[in-house]
């Protein structure tokens, strides 16, 4: 069902992606969806959160800041990954649109922060911009495919995107501390 959804919606946009064609690709009726999920919302909300998961994965544990921006950020150069960052896309783009869809990835967003600014140098001024400077680029990478008028081969997009992940997050400075709660 994921994997339906999520090549639905990278196909066909957020409101093309309707239940009975996700239904229809994965072979089954809408009906049992709806014994998964409670709405097209949250099937098409988890089908990013898996492909999300698909882009984590291969990033190694115990990075700082700057290490783990690098990988994660050429996981989304991935050439494998382009369903993945055109549902990335698409779900963020619709999220303007759809209150529930926006409230969902909010809670995401704000996930992904809170696992992220423990991570950064002790020193930066303002963490969370840091972090949103990160998704920004994160976000731009997911249409890479629509800049394919653009000659680059795909060795110099990643070294232009590592240095300006550097310039987000440098490497080489103390990880934040990780606050214990008593």
């Amino acid at each position: 069902m994921l994997d339906a959804a999520a090549a639905v919606c990278a196909e066909q946009g957020f409101d093309g992606a309707t239940i009975n064609v996700i239904a229809a690709r994965a072979g089954i009726t809408g009906a049992a969806i709806y014994n998964h999920f409670d709405s097209r919302e949250d099937l098409l909300y988890e089908a990013g959160v898996e492909g999300l998961r698909h882009v984590t994965a291969v990033v190694p544990q115990g990075l700082d800041g700057g290490g783990a921006a690098r990988a994660i950020a050429a996981a989304y150069l991935r050439p494998g990954l382009q369903q993945t960052r055109r549902l990335l896309a698409e779900l963020h783009l619709a999220g303007g649109r759809d209150p529930k869809l926006a409230d969902m990835l909010a809670r995401w967003h704000r996930t992904w922060t809170d696992a992220l600014v423990p991570l950064l140098p002790d020193d930066d001024p303002a963490p969370e911009a840091t972090v949103k400077t990160l998704f920004l680029l994160l976000l731009g990478l997911c249409h890479i495919e629509a800049l394919e008028a653009v000659e680059a081969t795909p060795e110099e997009i990643d070294e232009r995107v590592e240095r300006l992940v550097d310039a987000i997050v440098p490497v080489t400075r103390a990880r934040r501390r990780r606050r214990e709660v008593s």
